[in-house]
């Protein structure tokens, strides 16, 4: 019989731990701060090793950029992220503003639904065409961080 015991005590054991867990957990997320959407960490250094990449983020606020879109409680954003040309990272907006379409990635550079380009960093192929919106970010511990909350001229 003393193994029968052993085995009952050990089963509610784990079910108090389990509980304990349960009740525990929820208050560490719940006294987390919020995530801000000024130090936002887009996609990790190493992903930029192949060449710019497109990600879909979810911001806490609306900060009035264009192509903003809502999901949810949340408001959902394309961004290019590529490796720039000094050996720093840029963030730019992957959406057009006079054709209202994302910006997809080409071989050397952004294309949006009408034949529109840009260089990685934004700036139009064409000298009159509008750029697009840049963020600033910084690489910080593995991983590309940008301040979402405005943009700032391409270039």
């Amino acid at each position: 019989m003393p193994v029968v015991r052993y085995a009952v005590a050990a089963l509610l054991g784990l079910a108090l731990l389990v509980g304990v867990m349960l009740l525990v957990r929820p208050l560490i997320f719940s006294m987390a701060p919020e995530r801000g959407d000024q130090n936002y960490p887009v996609a990790a250094a190493g992903d930029l090793a192949r060449g710019p990449i497109v990600r879909e983020v979810l911001l806490n606020h609306s900060h009035g950029l264009i192509g903003e879109r809502p999901n949810g409680q949340h408001v959902a954003l394309r961004l290019v992220i590529a490796p720039g040309p000094a050996g720093n990272v840029t963030v730019v907006d992957a959406w057009s503003s006079t054709h209202h379409c994302a910006v997809e990635i080409h071989v050397d550079r952004l294309r949006d639904c009408a034949g529109d380009a840009w260089t990685f960093q934004g700036i139009p192929i064409v000298a009159n065409g509008p750029p697009l919106q840049q963020f600033s970010a910084v690489v910080r511990s593995g991983a590309v961080v940008a301040d979402l909350t405005h943009s700032q001229p391409a270039g």
